[in-house]
């Protein structure tokens, strides 16, 4: 199974369609928030299901601010990530996912890729797809999982050419 993993489109959807055209044989799309109504055009543009969470931008959602996701054997929490804390540190949101007893996490909001296996966890923040904090690009997540519950991750970035502001 091949999953693209986006977070903060803040409306502006460019580079998520250009990414959706590139990795083209994606089976599902994960987007962790800040905008939850750039989730309904992504649908009709990708054509594969859509898991999402909405972000701190995301005020009148109703949607949950986290869902746990299985395929396969793996088990995958997904959150935006600012009610973790996570632009000032990890631990909270490790200490959710052990509770929670997942093999994965992914998160956004701080705009800025990431990936750390920390205590048989691995965390995963594809950075924004449109509004990079890093200074090294718009970035995205391929996370490919294996029936047998084994995972590859990619974490690709944009050339700057494309960044859109």
């Amino acid at each position: 199974m091949k999953i693209l993993v986006i977070s903060d489109t803040h409306g502006n959807l460019r580079n998520a369609i250009e990414v959706i055209k590139y990795t083209g044989d994606i089976n599902r799309i994960i987007h962790l928030g800040d905008y939850e109504r750039d989730v309904e055009e992504l649908e009709i543009i990708s054509n594969v299901p859509i898991d999402f969470v909405p972000g701190n931008c995301d005020f009148s959602s109703y949607a949950p601010s986290e869902k746990i996701l299985n395929f396969y054997d793996l088990k995958i929490l997904i959150t935006h990530g600012h009610y973790y804390n996570v632009k000032w540190e990890y631990n909270t949101i490790l200490k959710a996912a052990k509770q929670k007893k997942v093999d994965i996490v992914l998160f956004g909001h701080t705009h800025v890729s990431l990936v750390e296996n920390i205590d048989n966890i691995t965390i995963i923040n594809p950075g924004s797809i449109s509004l990079p904090r890093d200074g090294k690009g718009c970035s995205f997540c391929i996370l490919e999982i294996e029936e047998n519950g084994k995972f590859h991750i990619t974490i690709k970035k944009l050339e700057k050419k494309q960044k859109n502001y």
